[in-house]
């Protein structure tokens, strides 16, 4: 099968300073198998070549001026290139341009999120007419498969959650070298680590963490705050909530460490930093990838209720599940349980490294190939087993 994947086009791929649908692009499509060919579209940058082969992927890049400048380059080039089969990253808006151009190409949508499915970003009435023209929507959870069933309605048969995967191997490596990493930190070796990672933004609930971890820090000397993230992708601007954040933060002293934004290729270190990772979410997240990145890296993981996070974290397995509410009175109990019982923490640690595997890229490879192969026509198949016996 020749597979077109188009990114969004703000980020390149692989990415240079973050970008979690343009990791996820990179990571699922090593992962497919040598019989299919892929081809993937994204933005000039100046880290890597307009054109590039990797085994069975080709990187076609161009210039991203905006959606429509860059959709139209990648337009004139899949022309030339007819695949079998064309996946949208995030992007619904652009199957109306896709479609017009070509009709009988079945074209798919991978939605890692709610929001490029919702206003103001695309109309209820371009929305309406993606879901019409598409062939089919990937979702990254159950959770937010049933969001755009209900929302966008989508029909049932026409959407397919797969989940994201991780790669345990580098989060377990990095277990070498954590001891050094926590000295340029200026952290003691009896220091107990509470770690967050993502983006400084209201809608992961870091105030509710800072505020909860005033408590953490009066019954236990020994803890500390390790906030490790940005504003955005690569930006590290100090904007309102950053600020609030730094206030909230200012009265615990050393008690808070601020690390500004980390390339996703050295963040498996820096999850070993910690002793135990917190995601504290207010909103609803689609799926909340630094769970899985935490138990990659075998740590309990303090979490919420919020969007498809139960679908990753298993509540008194791999870790706690708190609403946002009850993270004040909720993350002192946990925190003691956890210090107060070592077995209990290694235990718990050990289960979320196990639950981690189960969410491999090449599982989620096979639910994209079983999606697509679920709908193209019959000839492809059959093109299919002509490679398969040479």
């Amino acid at each position: 099968m020749n597979i077109a994947i188009i990114s969004p086009g703000p980020f390149s791929v692989p990415p240079v300073k973050g970008s979690s649908v343009e990791h996820d692009i990179d990571e699922v499509t090593k992962m497919i198998e040598p019989m299919h060919n892929v081809t993937i579209y994204t933005r000039q940058c100046a880290t890597y070549p307009t054109s590039s082969v990797e085994e069975n992927r080709r990187f076609i890049r161009v210039p991203y001026q905006g959606p429509k400048p860059y959709l139209r380059r990648i337009i004139h080039h899949i022309k030339k290139n007819k695949p079998d089969v064309i996946l949208v990253e995030n992007r619904p808006i652009y199957v109306l341009t896709l479609k017009r151009h070509f009709p009988k190409i079945p074209v798919f949508v991978n939605m890692h999120s709610h929001v490029y499915g919702s206003q103001p970003i695309i109309s209820k009435e371009n929305m309406k007419r993606a879901v019409r023209l598409a062939t089919g929507f990937i979702t990254n959870s159950e959770f937010l498969r049933q969001h755009f069933i209900r929302t966008c309605k989508i029909p049932a048969n026409k959407i397919h959650a797969v989940h994201l995967g991780v790669d345990v191997t580098p989060y377990q490596v990095a277990k070498i070298a954590v001891k050094k990493m926590r000295q340029e930190l200026g952290l003691k070796p009896d220091d107990r680590i509470l770690f967050y990672a993502g983006r400084l933004m209201r809608g992961k609930g870091v105030h509710v963490l800072i505020k909860a971890f005033r408590q953490v820090s009066k019954q236990d000397p020994k803890a500390k705050l390790v906030i490790v993230g940005g504003t955005g992708y690569g930006s590290n601007r100090l904007n309102p909530y950053v600020r609030e954040l730094k206030r909230l933060a200012k009265p615990l002293g050393e008690k808070v460490r601020f690390v500004n934004f980390v390339p996703s290729a050295k963040m498996p270190l820096y999850y070993q930093i910690g002793d135990v990772v917190a995601t504290p979410s207010v909103w609803k997240e689609a799926f909340c990838r630094v769970n899985l990145e935490a138990m990659a890296a075998g740590k309990p993981v303090i979490s919420t209720p919020r969007g498809g996070i139960r679908e990753v974290v298993a509540h008194e397995k791999s870790g706690f599940i708190i609403p946002p509410k009850d993270w004040e009175k909720g993350l002192p109990a946990v925190w003691e349980l956890l210090w107060s019982s070592p077995a209990v923490r290694n235990e718990m640690g050990k289960q979320a490294l196990q639950r981690a595997k189960f969410f491999s890229w090449y599982a989620t490879a096979q639910g994209y190939l079983n999606v697509f192969e679920s709908v193209v026509p019959t000839q492809i198949e059959e093109k299919q087993q002509l490679l398969k016996t040479g």
